[in-house]
């Protein structure tokens, strides 16, 4: 038996879209349309026997272990799949399954079968489902087993009307303190923000700070939503492609602005970002980490042509990616924890006050996160107190490529 977990996941009350997947080597989890973790599995898909454990669908639980909770509706795809392109790519979870095209797209309700209602059905052939039971220990024809029960909940989404679908009941946790001398402090300890029910995600604005709350701006957008968002605490990539979000700390002083990566297991939260010397989507700075947190990327977008400055190592275990920016000569410090990663002078837009997060692009909804975002004016030019020097810096061009594989769902 193969257990797939993550570390992010819905709290009690909350309604959530969930999806699991293979792509071959990987199971996948999904919350709300973001990935949220990654279990090696080399199959077989479907087990071997007259049992066929694998094969087989089970919506709500089995003989032993149910779900607690209510499901409102499911579906699966056989040959056909929307996460075959990237599956550790963010997605929008849809308000409203289309009919056409879904396998099992019906609300659950009280049925003996369960209509098939995709184009060509299970394998090219339309079956009309029969109802099952787990008597013997495994899913067998049961035509006596109670019927699935459909139940009216006044609390859940209208997924009859795409256009207001309703919200989702979610927990606000509760922020840290502030840290001392602090310009802008975000924890994103709040509401969950995505794309779910019609939501157009965003960040808000920030927790605290000398500044008060400050307003995060972003871009590109697409068709009204922001490219990031809230998942359980934690900023997250919503759209599938290159994003930036910043605030201003207005100030004219040098800066240093830091993110925490999630540092989690399962695959997600092994990345994160800083962006620097913001002016708008097309003018920036961004330092990134990338190859599960191994190596990191220095560059800048101007007039929105990017330049890539610098590539260097990581140290392992780091949790914090710290930059110092100096409107003065232009010097930029970058440190890893108490790690110095890299030390250079560059004015380009060196008067640029703007900071915040970026997303480099495709497929990386699992691995980026971000938490404890901190913006603090810093005597210009100051150097980090580092307890010793990470590995060599390292020039090199061999990008990865990105994931590509067939995932079913």
């Amino acid at each position: 038996m193969t257990y797939f977990f993550s570390d992010t996941g819905p709290a009690p009350g909350e309604w959530g879209h969930f999806a699991v997947g293979w792509d071959g080597k990987n199971i996948l989890t999904y919350f709300n349309g973001v990935p949220v973790g990654k279990v090696a599995f080399n199959g077989p898909r479907q087990t071997l026997g007259p049992e066929g454990g694998s094969g087989r669908l089970l919506i709500g639980g089995s003989d032993h272990q149910n779900v607690v909770g209510r499901i409102a509706q499911v579906r699966g795809y056989e040959d056909t799949n929307p996460r075959a392109v990237a599956p550790e790519s963010a997605f929008t979870p849809e308000t409203l399954f289309s009919v056409d095209g879904d396998f099992l797209s019906y609300y659950l309700r009280s049925s003996s079968t369960i209509a098939d209602l995709s184009r060509a059905g299970r394998l090219g052939v339309s079956h009309p489902g029969t109802l099952r039971g787990v008597a013997l220990g495994f899913p067998t024809s049961c035509p006596t087993c109670p019927v699935p029960k459909f139940v009216v909940d006044p609390k859940a989404p209208n997924f009859a009307n795409p256009a207001s679908p309703g919200q989702i009941s979610a927990p606000v946790g509760s922020a840290p303190p502030v840290p001392e001398g602090a310009r802008v402090f975000d924890s994103f300890s709040r509401q969950n923000s995505t794309y779910i029910l019609g939501g157009v995600g965003g960040l808000g604005s920030t927790e605290g700070g000398a500044l008060g709350p400050v307003a995060w701006q972003s871009g590109p957008t697409i068709q009204g939503r922001k490219p990031f968002g809230i998942l359980n605490g934690r900023a997250v990539p919503l759209t599938d492609n290159f994003s930036v979000a910043w605030v201003l700390p207005a100030t004219g002083s040098a800066l240093l602005v830091q993110s925490d990566r999630q540092n989690a297991t399962y695959g997600s939260g092994v990345d994160t970002s800083v962006a620097f010397r913001v002016q708008d989507a097309d003018n920036f700075w961004f330092v990134y980490t990338h190859d599960s947190g191994a190596k990191l990327s220095l560059g800048y977008y101007q007039a929105g042509i990017r330049t890539d400055v610098a590539n260097y190592n990581m140290p392992t275990a780091w949790t914090t990616l710290k930059v110092s920016t100096s409107p003065t000569d232009g010097g930029i410090n970058i440190v890893a924890n108490s790690f110095d990663i890299a030390s250079l002078t560059n004015p380009t837009m060196k008067s640029n006050q703007g900071c915040g997060i970026f997303n480099n692009g495709a497929g990386l909804g699992l691995s980026n996160r971000w938490d404890n975002f901190t913006i603090t004016a810093i005597a210009d030019r100051t150097v980090f107190e580092t307890t010793r020097v990470a590995a060599p810096h390292r020039f090199w061009h061999n990008f990865p490529a990105r994931l590509s594989a067939r995932i079913y769902l």
